[in-house]
């Protein structure tokens, strides 16, 4: 049977209560800072900047927690990001929260407002609405602090980079060696990332244990052949009919692995060298996107570049060996075949149960018609580099997309990277919410396991 508050030991009493004191100040101050927080996206989002370029983000960002006087500890982190920190009471956890900053080289829909003012560049995957709402929360738990209402402290993460999809130009990367470099790093008891989802809507949130989302890498497929006139298409090794064959020769391989959740495997471009109309290109490169859902995910991908590699060598023997039989000529000339594997991001996994229901009971308290959503993504994210273990030490964390589509107010569910994307304003409000909630309930529980 389940205790009332009047039933419980006095110290449990005062433990409760401050619970609830500061879950009413969260829902109640999020409201309040809404149109700020919306103000600040609204400025963000007009003026975006490319990963390793947000220097006026980062600018606004700092002047404002310099206003809150939070003390910054890192500017110019990768370029432009910053590492700020909260301090509550001495010597309780400490949770670190995550926002990216960049934006993407996508001209937005004139018919989108607010409306990016540079031309071909656009946040068009939220990250404004990241950094605004991690500012709206930085001056929740600043207030929370300074009432000896926050049982810990919070390190805020305002990161560069995040869409540069390569390893050594991850900006969490960077955040991280920071982190560590500075020794912020060993006291930092868990993380969290919260991320715009345009595939959701409102009050849903995806969020589930082990594989949140996906590793990314690319395989670059690069061949070189004799090139020639466009006269001799079908008696010269043809570039063009190489990479048709192959990529549905590929897309049949590894389609099942995609139905069944288990890697994505897709081509992302195919450059050709000469745009003459009437040359056949001498050299031509396709990318392949490989995304895995596993945390065995460099053996399954090591073996998948073997299958690229493998299939690559067969189509361009069988290309040669046609050509031959049908012209009954053997000086055709050769097509070389170099293979290049660009690591990217590792999957994010959640390896704490007991994080991932802190943030499903966070998320329920503040999100209004909460909906949990355990469906699988094959997104990528730097994030995961957080999680994973650096100079010997292994940090657990949490991720949730956090719906932002609301069709009954004018904002579909629209694909991230594209020009038509828009979220709900006040979804903004859900993140910070959230952002904020975590950090008191997280450190409560880091808290209690310490006195335990």
């Amino acid at each position: 049977m389940r205790e009332t508050i009047s039933n419980q030991p006095s110290s449990q009493v005062e433990k409760q209560k401050n619970k609830t004191e500061s879950l009413d100040f969260i829902l109640e101050k999020s409201k309040e800072l809404g149109p700020e927080m919306i103000e600040n996206y609204r400025e963000i989002h007009e003026n975006p900047e490319l990963g390793g370029e947000e220097f006026e983000t980062a600018r606004k960002v700092k002047d404002y927690l310099q206003n809150l006087s939070i003390e910054i500890v890192g500017e110019g982190i990768g370029g432009s990001g910053i590492i700020a920190r909260i301090k509550g009471k001495e010597g309780g956890p400490t949770i670190a929260l995550r926002a990216d900053m960049d934006a993407l080289p996508v001209q937005e829909a004139e018919s989108n407002s607010p409306r990016s003012q540079k031309d071909g560049v656009m946040h068009a995957c939220g990250h404004d609405s990241h950094t605004a709402a991690l500012m709206g929360a930085a001056k929740m738990l600043k207030e929370l602090a300074d009432k000896g209402e926050l049982n810990g402290s919070s390190i805020l993460l305002f990161q560069p980079s995040e869409e540069k999809a390569h390893q050594k130009e991850s900006g969490a990367v960077q955040m991280i060696k920071f982190l560590e470099k500075s020794g912020l790093r060993k006291n930092i008891d868990a993380f969290l990332g919260l991320h715009v989802f345009n595939s959701l809507e409102r009050g849903q949130v995806q969020l589930k244990e082990g594989v949140q989302l996906a590793s990314s890498g690319e395989v670059d497929v690069i061949l070189k052949g004799p090139g020639g006139h466009i006269i001799n298409a079908y008696d010269t090794p043809s570039l063009h009919h190489i990479f048709s064959k192959l990529t549905l020769r590929l897309e049949e391989m590894f389609k099942p692995m995609e139905k069944k959740e288990e890697a994505l495997v897709a081509s992302a471009r195919t450059k050709y060298a000469g745009t003459g109309y009437n040359i056949l290109p001498a050299e031509a490169e396709s990318t392949w996107v490989v995304r895995v859902t596993s945390p065995h995910f460099k053996e399954i991908s090591k073996s998948i570049e073997a299958d690229i590699k493998r299939i690559a060598n067969e189509v361009v023997a069988e290309h040669l060996k046609e050509i031959k039989e049908e012209t009954g000529r053997t000086d055709i000339g050769n097509v070389d075949i170099l293979i290049k594997k660009r690591p990217g991001y590792r999957p994010v996994v959640h390896r704490s149960p007991e994080l991932v229901g802190i943030a499903d009971k966070s998320a329920e308290q503040v999100i209004d018609n909460y909906q949990k959503n355990e469906k699988l993504l094959m997104g990528g994210e730097d994030f995961s580099f957080y999680l994973e273990n650096f100079q010997g030490k292994e940090i657990p964390g949490v991720f949730a997309m956090i719906g932002s589509a609301n069709p009954e107010k004018g904002y579909p569910k629209t694909a991230h990277h594209t020009p038509d994307f828009k979220i709900d304003p006040d979804a903004i409000k859900d993140l910070a919410a959230l952002y904020s909630n975590f950090t008191v309930n997280a450190i409560e529980y880091f808290k209690e396991k310490r006195d335990n």
